[in-house]
């Protein structure tokens, strides 16, 4: 038997890649691909309490006018959905809306005394990512029988149950939290009103409006998983190359975040994957092409703007180039100065022309700048280079600070001043909040940390929250969630994001021939828990599309593969061998696997296993 071989490249939702687009230097050893099918999330359509908007007093929400007013830009369409900004517009995220919530606006930063100060600057995550310092345990006897997420046990209080959230909750209060950062509690996803009672009992909590964020790039990182729309990668849309299409994507994520009180997306992420061995940044990059970067995250800025959901640029000063993932460990920037202002820099200058709200700071070190420190906590970096040379005056947030490129030998009380020292506006995710909250307190106390420069944050922070028009618990529970219009965006986008990588070998399925066996294998759950099973929904798209669907795992052996496929066909063997692989490029299981199964037969041309290889083979000859 032998195999004809084509391949895909297009990177959406479905899996994971790290490479680049076609026309990228490196990809002659390597296939860039990701399965090109798009799925909604199971659920249902947004529901839940019909309450009032929580935008602000007297202010219209994002998408609608105000009695008597319009909107800035083109008129709303409805009260959901935002109009586009015309390409090339600056739009600043909830320009329609002004708080006057009189505990959070800008003002009143100069009453504040220095705990409501400090606590301001902090954002916690809530959910799987949930503080080490933030526990549920009381004096009095815990509830054995339940064990929550971070493996502790609810304490009975009067027979109430407390959980993670409420002990959360306890430190929102107690230290004046000014925000949170969203993560599932599973690999499933917490449905839309789960998300939105967690904000709704945070929100609650705080003494001034908490900005709520999540790392809703989309494709695989997506925090709104089930009952919501999954969309395309940003490098899928890069290769459609459509910014007006990225601008539509980008404002329907940011409704439906909108939709769960979620208003601070940290996307798009700015950094150029021009580092094949890259361990992190992949397909979450618009790719290794400044120029047709820049266009795409100015798009997703603009897109997210339009929804009233603030944006945020990372990895600053860029990622893309390291080889060493900053979660694990403390990656280097190797770039020339004159490299980096010819490609980071200028896709992160063009994000800040279009009006982004923030910039997150990376965890590397950039010997071109300052070889010493660590970006995050560098002055020559964050004040010298983003606020004073690019001119940026919205937030600047840390990456989260309990990343292992964030650690320092003092501990995170340590990590939480040196990085306001150094410019930082929002600090996010220390290991131990309240000791990191403590040190800050103590830094300001003694002279190390400017009080003036740290009302300055806190400023910038309200000042974004009052763009936003924040107030109550800024759920939109009119916006617009897991429609058909967002599905049928997130299809479109996926459609046009299909490339092939070699055009001479395509393969695609004859409508006119139904019945035509194919045999999917692949991985059957993502080790890192990215997309969704990728064979699945390749198995249920080419089912709907007529053709006999078998699947197998990758992990089997390619003679057990192939004879149970033959026996689930009836006895015949398959007419098209699909593989989807992801990461199979750095995982040498998977290339072992991939190769066992290309000996089954000759295959021209050789396919390259990669990240996110989903190849098509079809016999010439029965086996």
């Amino acid at each position: 038997m032998s195999w004809r071989v084509g391949s895909t490249h297009a990177q959406t939702a479905l899996s994971d890649a790290q490479d680049l687009p076609p026309l990228d230097p490196w990809t002659s050893h390597l296939a860039p691909t990701e399965t090109a099918l798009v799925t909604q999330h199971p659920g249902t359509a947004q529901t839940g309490p019909s309450s009032t908007r929580a935008f602000a007093r007297g202010a219209a929400a994002p998408g609608a006018a105000a009695p008597g007013a319009a909107a800035p830009g083109a008129a709303a369409p409805g009260p959901a959905e935002a109009s586009p900004a015309e390409p090339g517009d600056v739009v600043r995220s909830g320009d329609a809306a002004t708080s006057e919530d009189p505990a959070a606006t800008v003002d009143a930063v100069d009453g504040w005394d220095d705990a409501q100060l400090v606590g301001q600057l902090f954002s916690l995550a809530v959910g799987t990512h949930s503080a080490r310092g933030i526990t549920v345990d009381e004096p009095d006897s815990p509830d054995d029988s339940v064990t929550t997420a971070d493996g502790g046990h609810p304490a009975a209080t009067d027979g109430v149950r407390r959980t993670p959230v409420d002990a959360l909750a306890d430190l929102v209060a107690a230290r004046h939290i000014g925000g949170v950062c969203y993560f599932p509690e599973t690999a499933e996803g917490d449905s839309p009103d789960a998300i939105r009672h967690l904000v709704r009992r945070l929100q609650q909590a705080a003494s001034a409006p908490l900005l709520v964020s999540a790392d809703q790039e989309n494709g695989t990182v997506s925090r709104l998983r089930q009952g919501s729309t999954r969309l395309p990668s940003a490098q899928a849309l890069a290769a459609a190359d459509d910014v007006a299409l990225t601008e539509e994507v980008a404002r329907t994520s940011g409704t439906e975040l909108r939709a769960t009180g979620i208003r601070h997306a940290f996307a798009p992420v700015a950094d150029l994957a021009v580092e094949p061995r890259n361990p992190v940044i992949g397909v979450r990059s618009p790719g290794a092409d400044p120029q047709a970067a820049a266009r795409q995250v100015s798009a997703t800025v603009r897109g997210l703007a339009a929804a009233g959901v603030a944006s945020t640029l990372k990895h600053f000063p860029g990622h893309g180039s390291t080889t060493v993932d900053s979660h694990l460990g403390l990656p280097v920037l190797e770039l020339t100065r004159d490299a980096w202002e010819r490609q980071e820099r200028a896709v992160f200058a063009a994000g800040i022309a279009a009006g982004v709200d923030a910039v997150m700071i990376g965890h590397l070190v950039f010997p071109a700048v300052d070889a010493g420190t660590p970006a995050t906590y560098s002055r020559a970096v964050v004040t010298g280079e983003l606020r004073e040379a690019l001119g940026f005056d919205g937030v600047i947030v840390t990456d989260a600070l309990d990343m292992a490129g964030a650690q320092l030998a003092d501990g995170p009380g340590a990590g939480a001043v040196a990085a306001l020292a150094a410019g930082v506006d929002q600090l996010l995710m220390p290991g131990d909040p309240e000791a990191a909250i403590d040190a800050v307190l103590a830094a300001l106390a003694d002279g190390v940390l400017s009080r003036d420069a740290l009302r300055d944050s806190a400023r910038r922070i309200l000042r974004l929250k009052e763009r936003l028009g924040l107030a109550g618990d800024g759920i939109d529970v009119e916006a617009p969630l897991a429609t058909p219009q967002h599905a049928s965006t997130a299809e479109r986008a996926a459609r046009a994001s299909l490339v092939w990588r070699d055009p001479s070998t395509t393969w695609v399925l004859d409508p006119g021939a139904p019945g035509t066996r194919v045999l999917v294998v692949g991985l059957r759950t993502d080790p890192q828990l990215r997309g969704v099973d990728v064979s699945a929904v390749l198995a249920d798209r080419l089912g709907a599309a007529g053709a006999q669907v078998w699947t197998e795992p990758l992990d089997d052996d390619p003679d057990t593969i192939l004879a149970a496929a033959t026996r689930g066909f009836g006895g015949s063997t398959p007419d098209v061998l699909v593989i989807a692989t992801r990461d199979a490029w750095r995982d040498p299981e998977q290339s072992r696997h991939l190769g066992r199964l290309l000996a089954l037969g000759v295959t021209s041309p050789t396919p390259r296993s990669s990240a996110g290889h989903a190849g098509a083979w079809s016999p010439t000859t029965p086996r």
